[in-house]
């Protein structure tokens, strides 16, 4: 098995091209470092890549920020198979072979490593689609944040016992640009739906559940890309960050939490569809207030709420039917 590793930046890559079979014998083919992220970059890294070995070649990197994307987007192209991992892993990976020091260099040496050892799951790129879904869900979350502290920003200046007119107008016009932009991004996000009769139906299924409305249900597609490669509750619950994290060690047992090791924006979002659910007139709400007669503080109750949410999500849009409350698996201890 051979893999090139794949230390990714902002305008340089560091690669390291291993062969070996995942235990101690590596032999490494070849390094290269500061290769221009750029178009031609990569061609010259594929050219270098072709020139040592003319096997299939398992690419692997980091996802850092968006800098990976036109890397892994390149050799996805060019036929070879791409795994873009959460850099805790590789970050752990390498703690637990004891590296010493830390450079470009030798981080694209531990990714190629991992990919030995580990043999991540392929990477597929998304529809554009679901790309241009992903940048308007989070520009919108964007433009909200700056709307809500130039409002702030607004009130503190009238409530103040003397505010510059010409302050007061700048800021107000801000303001006004940013509800402009809201309204913008808004229907776009209602055009790209009715453009795409495949996500207007997974958009239509996710409403159906108590707690989810339309940015909810939009990001959540976003951030999970349409729930593509994703098929367990358990899956979701970990690419959320959501999945319980037990602590204990022989007699003792502490304090659980959730690993919070995930999309943010996904746990975020599932936690606040939560606090919608626990109040609607569904089993969702029942679920939440059985939670709390168990002794359940509310917060952790929302939180087994929010993972709930997701995992009934992933199995609606799967099974293409929408959310029934009365349904009811036998675990589920209901008739």
């Amino acid at each position: 098995m051979i893999v090139l590793g794949i230390d990714v930046g902002k305008r340089e890559l560091f690669a390291s091209l291993q062969d070996g079979d995942g235990s101690s014998d590596v032999r490494v083919l070849g390094k290269r470092g500061s290769v221009p992220n750029t178009a031609a970059g990569l061609e010259e890294l594929t050219t270098w890549v072709r020139n040592h070995t003319n096997e299939d070649v398992h690419v692997v990197m980091e996802a850092t920020n968006v800098y990976w994307e036109r890397c892994a987007h390149h050799f996805h192209a060019v036929g070879y198979q791409v795994s873009v991992v959460n850099p805790a892993q590789i970050k752990y990976f390498g703690r637990s072979v004891l590296r010493r020091g830390k450079t470009d260099a030798m981080d694209a040496e531990i990714i190629a490593r991992y990919g030995l050892v580990m043999r991540p799951t392929g990477w597929v790129p998304p529809s554009t689609t679901l790309l241009d879904l992903k940048q308007l869900t989070r520009e919108r979350e964007g433009v909200l944040e700056r709307r809500t502290q130039e409002n702030n920003h607004l009130i503190a200046l009238r409530d103040a016992h003397h505010a510059c007119a010409a302050v007061v107008t700048l800021s107000q016009q801000r303001l006004d640009l940013l509800d402009q932009q809201l309204v913008a991004l808004e229907t776009a996000l209602h055009a790209l739906v009715d453009a795409d009769p495949p996500l207007t139906q997974q958009l239509t299924l996710l409403c159906s559940i108590p707690g989810f409305a339309l940015i909810s249900a939009l990001t959540i597609l976003a951030e999970t890309g349409g729930f593509n490669r994703l098929e367990t509750g358990a899956e979701i619950s970990a690419a959320a960050g959501m999945a319980p994290s037990p602590h204990q060690s022989g007699a003792k047992n502490g304090k659980g939490s959730i690993s919070k090791t995930g999309n943010a924006r996904l746990r975020r979002i599932a936690y606040l569809s939560a606090l919608g659910a626990s109040k609607s007139h569904s089993r969702m709400r029942t679920y939440y207030r059985d939670l709390k007669q168990r002794g359940k503080p509310s917060k952790v109750a929302l939180i087994a709420l929010g993972r709930k949410l997701l995992r009934t999500g992933l199995a609606v849009v799967k099974s293409g039917k929408p959310y029934q409350d009365d349904f009811c698996h036998a675990q589920d201890g209901c008739g």
